[in-house]
This record gives structure tokens, sequence and C-alpha cells, in this order.
């Protein structure tokens, strides 16, 4: 693996954590320590309890400044933890950065590459789990529902072509934050406008680079780096096993990656090529950038998060069912929150829920 420092300097370490000056070091570790005991107090099955109101009503980023002593472990660990929530230390609360390390089963589980979620992927991309789903389902695909009308125990579904569906209930899984795109009818109680303005969307870039072969290897690198600057922070080999051609996938976080989304498509697509070549000596055949930010069905990536008191206002609404209406999705999830995992159990808890 290999940091990159402000100062340019670069440095091979292995494992998870970079090679920091000894004593920065010292403090990335003594922080992370505390970090995991303070998510072991909470309870991922009921996170609105809130034990200590304190971590409740503070971001990650004050805790960050109370806890770190040097500039060196903040900026890691402000890289590293952004990467994994998909949004900003000063916007997230303390609170629910602890339920999603606790919600994965460990900071570990979050973070490592070995035996952890970054350790996967799909060969043929996570759209082909969701196709293979959805391939005996006779209803038409890739139409948003625009309108939900409740009239006694019958629910009727309209979709953006004008096709209605009917039924007895109906499962929701989109975030919070896009349950405002939906006209429903009659209206949802107000608290769940509310809920959809307090957890906004993440703000991540992915970035792939496609090379004739994976270079790096050959050198003994491992194409994962961490820098402490730039918008590009996060990279990892994703090439195929069998190494029959290179792919670096990279994510894009921090001030300056929220600067370029003022800009257009191609525009950041230059920045992020510029900062791949400043690592990898070799241009790619290939590159793509994409923010889910432009996309209107999603509106960021990769999940909703709550700030400071959003847990404590508005998390048992988040979870429990509004009948006929049932709530799914990766948001609603116990464990692995923000992931294909707690996405799946989210659904089976409001199938369960909706057979009670």
């Amino acid at each position: 693996n290999l940091i990159l420092l402000p100062s340019g300097r670069k440095k091979i370490y292995r494992g998870t954590i970079p090679r920091l000056p000894l004593l920065s070091l010292v403090d990335l570790g003594i922080g992370l320590a505390r970090l995991k005991s303070m998510a072991r107090k909470v309870d991922p099955g009921f996170p609105w309890q809130i034990g200590q109101l304190r971590w409740e009503a503070e971001t990650l980023a004050s805790w960050m400044r109370r806890t770190f002593w040097t500039k060196a472990a903040r900026e890691t660990f402000a890289a590293g933890l952004g990467t994994v929530l998909g949004c900003e230390p000063d916007e997230v609360s303390l609170w629910h950065t602890l339920f999603y390390i606790q919600s994965a089963g460990s900071l570990e589980a979050l973070i490592e590459t070995e035996n952890g979620a970054q350790q996967w992927k799909f060969t043929q991309g996570a759209a082909s789990l969701i196709e293979s789903l959805a391939r005996d389902i006779p209803y038409e695909l890739h139409q948003p529902v625009r309108k939900v009308e409740i009239e006694g125990s019958r629910v009727t579904l309209t979709t953006q072509l004008g096709r209605q569906y009917a039924a007895r209930a109906v499962l929701v899984a989109i975030p919070p934050a896009l349950q405002t795109k939906i006209d429903w009818s009659p209206p949802l109680p107000p608290v769940y406008a509310q809920l959809a303005q307090r957890m906004p969307m993440g703000s991540i870039t992915k970035v792939i680079a496609i090379y004739e072969k994976p270079f790096w290897r050959e050198a003994g690198l491992s194409g994962q780096v961490l820098k402490l600057s730039g918008a590009l922070r996060i990279t990892f080999d994703t090439s195929p096993p069998d190494g029959s051609y290179g792919q670096i996938t990279g994510f894009g976080v921090g001030p300056l990656a929220r600067n370029l989304l003022q800009l257009s498509s191609d525009d950041r697509t230059a920045h992020y090529q510029a900062e791949l070549q400043a690592l990898f000596p070799e241009r790619p055949r290939w590159l793509y950038q994409k923010t889910w930010a432009d996309e209107p069905w999603a509106g960021g990536c990769y999940v909703g998060y709550f700030g400071p008191g959003g847990w404590r206002y508005f998390g048992r609404v988040l979870r429990e069912p509004l009948p006929p209406l049932f709530w799914a999705g990766t948001e609603r999830a116990k464990q692995w929150m923000g992931y294909i995992e707690g996405a799946m159990a989210a659904a089976e808890a409001a199938v369960e829920a909706l057979s009670a």
C-alpha cells in the first residue's frame, strides 16, 4: 500500500494502518481504540435510544478536534471515515458514526480489504444482482412510481408513464430523501417530510481507470493508495483475478471533491485524470467518474446519514411501518446499513412486518 502525505512524500506500508510519523501513528491508534469502545455502547436495534446525549449533539468533526493531537492523524482519520460514511465529518453526528460502525459489527469490518466490507466485488457489476432478482417479475422495470393512493384497504400505484397497479400493501425501498418525489394521497404525516430533510444522501464520486495490465503488481505494490490531500483520497486494485487488464477504483471525497461537483462532467474527469497520473505513471486506456448526486432516483451515495439530533428525533420514524406502507432500503437496516447486505436485511424485516 502507499500513502501520499500533503508534503508530497510517499510512503509504502503493509496492512490497514498507514505509515505515519510515530507520534501521529500513536495518536491515530488511541483515537481509533476510543471510537471502537464508544461504538459498542450503541444498540443498532434501537439507535434512537441515546445513551450519551452529548454524542448525539455533536458532529464527528468536533469529536476529532477534541481527540486527535496531530494534523496527520486527523487527516488520515477524516479521509478513511469520510470514504466509509460517504459524507464529511462536519456533516454527520458522532452518534450516527458510532451506529454505522456497530451496524457492521466493528470498525475493522468496515475498512478492511481482507475479511471486511472492502474485500469483494461483483464480477459483472452490482447491477447483475438486481437483474437476476428481477428476471421473473412480471412488471415493468425502470418505471418510477410517481403517485401512491391509499383508500381503505386498497392501494393504487401510478408510474411515470401512467400505468397503474393495485396492491394491498407497499414496500417502500427508496432513501428517505427521495420520499418527497412521490405524491402521497392522503399525504404522509408531516414528520416524514422532516425526515426527508434531515437525512440527506452522501456525496461520493467513484473513479474507475482501466489499464493494459496491472503494472503496479510488478513493482510489488497493491494499488491501494491513501492520500491526505486532493480530491481522490483512496484507491484500490479491482483488476480481474487473472490480470487480463488493470483496473484501479478510487473514491473522491473531501472539500475539493465537493467543489468539483460545481464543474461539468468532462472537467471533473480531467481533474481525476491528472490526480491519477500523479499516482500511476501510465495513462489509463479508459477513465470513468460518476457522482450519484446527478441521478434523480438516487440523489447521492452511498446512503443517507443523520446529523446531530437525527436519530433522537427521527430514528423511530425511520424504522416503524405505517400500514399499508412498510419501509425497506439500506437506511432502515439494523445490520450493515449502507450496504447491499443491509438492504436485503431491511427488505426481509419489512416482509416479516407485513406478514405479521
